[in-house]
Parts: structure tokens; sequence; C-alpha cells
């Protein structure tokens, strides 16, 4: 390969280095600090050092200590970007092996057999860059597993990097002994500047997806208990009923209301009602099936759509929950019960809000009763409550409001 001057390809390097660093920290300080990205930033920002420096091996009296502090620095980026996806995993900083490679380094350099091997200083800087290369790998790993679209480029990439460190380690007998007549130098240079800027770019891309899925999350999700929303109600129980409606399965809808919620608040206070909501939400959880979606409609109102599901299988689920919630009255403040209207969609149709108008009607039904029990409909129609279906088909407001104290 022809070689380019090494000092101008050391100063464009460095100069790429810096400016990706620089672009990196500033989407990092973007709204809350990504710490992933500082820490990319950060190890782009000392191998720009380290370039700089290695300008200075073209003078003798600074040959030693240049190699010594140059990889130092050079190591210590590629520990950067490990400790970056190590963040990224939700794992915590580990500074001892931080440092550990640049050590390591430090401690050879002490060897003057080692730092006169041109051959042996390449394989011994190339062996510990893979090792946090290698690092880096297991961090992304289970992110690629759950989101492979996404962390694919930062694979690929960290990949072609390492495998380019392995072609390095074996000494070419070619190889003179001058480091700026490297035959490979030029290709050294010019793969740093393709993976200095293909690493910024996958990891935004990773960060910027994650902060997606979690917007996502937060906008489909309650927060207080964690369960899908109105809106997520919506999106996922319009899409379930699309998929049984063409072989016909039954899907039942369950609508579950705490009897004398107002009292729990007015009697123990608010905090005393969130705990309690954020328990039935729980019992929700563990009475329902993974498949099935549960979610709170508002208030104390919250709603399962369960598919092959019929109306005594219903029934059943509704007993579970109700049995559920009496088995924790220890935990909560006072006695509570709830009462839960189902309707099904053989009997009432494939349209979501007209299924959850039906399951409002049953629900009524079962707090006329005198709450605590379990109606179906169409019996509850008898019950003689028709709700407004201006107000059942309202997807900003509450849905199903009751005449009647809750």
């Amino acid at each position: 390969m022809v070689n380019f001057d090494p000092r101008t390809l050391l100063v464009v390097e460095a100069f790429v280095l810096f400016l990706v660093g620089g672009l990196t920290f500033l989407a990092a300080i973007q709204g809350r600090r990504e710490r992933t990205l500082l820490w990319c930033a950060t190890g782009m920002w000392l191998a720009c050092l380290g370039f700089l420096l290695g300008v200075t091996r073209e003078y003798a009296d600074l040959l030693t200590l240049s190699i010594i502090v140059t990889n130092m620095l050079m190591i210590t980026g590629h520990a950067c970007l490990w400790i970056s996806l190590r963040v990224f995993g939700g794992r915590p900083v580990s500074w001892r092996w931080l440092g550990a490679g640049a050590l390591v380094w430090l401690l050879l350099c002490q060897w003057p057999a080692f730092l006169s091997d041109t051959d042996l200083r390449v394989a011994a800087y190339s062996v510990l860059c893979l090792g946090y290369l290698g690092a880096a790998l297991t961090e992304v790993w289970p992110e690629w597993r759950r989101y492979p679209g996404v962390a694919t480029p930062l694979i690929v990439f960290l990949a072609i990097h390492a495998l380019f460190y392995l072609y390095r380690i074996p000494a070419s007998p070619m190889q003179p002994q001058i480091w700026r007549n490297w035959p490979d130098f030029t290709l050294v240079m010019f793969e740093g500047l393709f993976f200095a800027i293909s690493l910024s770019f996958s990891i935004l891309m990773m960060v910027r997806a994650r902060a997606e899925r979690n917007y996502r999350y937060a906008a489909l999700h309650d927060v207080l208990t964690g369960l899908p929303n109105r809106r997520a109600l919506f999106e996922q129980g319009e899409l379930l009923l699309e998929q049984a409606r063409p072989s016909g399965v039954d899907v039942a809808v369950l609508m579950c209301d705490l009897d004398w919620f107002k009292q729990v608040n007015d009697n123990f206070g608010h905090e005393a009602g969130d705990r309690v909501l954020a328990c039935f939400a729980q019992i929700l959880s563990q009475s329902v099936d993974a498949q099935d979606l549960r979610a709170r409609l508002g208030g104390e109102e919250f709603v399962v759509v369960a598919a092959n599901l019929g109306p005594l299988g219903a029934q059943e689920l509704a007993t579970r929950i109700r049995s559920g919630l009496s088995a924790q009255t220890d935990s909560l403040p006072c006695c509570l019960t709830v009462s839960v209207g189902i309707a099904c969609s053989r009997q009432a149709g494939y349209d979501l809000d007209r299924l959850l108008a039906r399951a409002d009607q049953a629900l009524y039904a079962a707090k006329t009763a005198g709450r605590d029990c379990i109606r179906v409909w169409p019996v509850a129609e008898a019950a003689g409550h028709v709700p407004s279906v201006a107000v059942a088909r309202s997807r900003g407001g509450r849905l199903g409001e009751q005449p009647v104290d809750a």
C-alpha cells in the first residue's frame, strides 16, 4: 500500500476523532445527559490526544515517552468504548478494569527488550485492544438478541475492528522497524477513521432507538400501575379482535371496578389509594394469562381483554380476580371488593367500543345488585341501564361513568 505522509495522517485522524467526539458529546447533553454517549465521546477524545502525541515520535529524545503515553491513551480509549456499552446495558462502571489495559502497557514498557521490539509492541497493543473489543461485544450482545435490527450495525463494526487487530498480531517478516514506514500504517489510519465514524453513528442509533421505545412505553402505560393505559387498550384491543374475527374465536371483555374506592382516598389518603390501585394491578397480572390484555381505563376502572374465553371462562377469571383481591386484605388499608361486568364477542360483536359499552352495562348491573359480584351481558340489560354511546366511544374521557357512588 502506498504510504501517505504519516504526520498528515495523524493530524487528520486526530481532527476527525475530535470532531466526531464533539458531536457525540453534544448529542449526549441534549435533554438528559446520556452517559453512554458521554463515555463514547471520552474514548474518542482520548484517542484524538493519542494520535496528536504520536507526531512526537519523529523526535528521538521523545520516542520512548511517546510510545508509552500514546498507546496508553489509545488503549484507554478502547476501554471507554467498552464502558459506554456497559453503561448502556445498565451495568456500573468498572473503574478497575477501565485502567487495567493502560497499566499493563505501562508495566510492559519497563522492559527494555519490549520497547526495542516493534513487532512485540504491535502484538501486545493489539491483544489489549482486542480484550476490550471482546468485552464490548459481550455487552452489546443482549441488546442484539432483543433488537437485532438496531444493534447489528454496531456488532458488525466492532467485529471488523477486532478482525483488523487480529490481522496485526502476526508480525510480518517484511515489516521494517521504523514506525512510520510500516506497510500497514496508512491502512491503520483509514481503518481508524472508518471505525470512529461508524462507531459513533451506531451507538447513537442504539441510544435513540431505546429512547423512542421508552417514550412509546410511557405513552402507552399507566405510570402508577405499570399497566397499559386507555390508548394502549384501544390499539392492542382492536388488533386482538381483528385477529380473532376471521376464525370466530370468542373474546371476553371484563370491566372491573373497585367498590367504594372513593372512601379509601377520603379516609386513608390518596397515597393509600395509590397503593390499592397498584396492588389490584398486580392481582390482574397474576390472574390473567400473559398473552391477554389488561389495562387501567381510568380512576379505579380496569379492563381485561382475553381471547379464547367465553362467558363461563370469563366468569372463572373474574372469580380468580375477586379471590385474589380478598386474599390481599391484610396488606390493604381496609377490606375491598370488586365488581365485574363481562361481555363476549360472540354475543356483542367484534367491535371494541361496543364490547366495552356492553361490559359497562353488566358492571352497572353488578353495582346495582349490591357490588362484589359478577354480571354477564346480555342478562344485565334487565337492569335498565344503557350508557351513553357518545361516552362509550369517547377515547379522551372516562368511559362508562357510573350514576351510583362507586
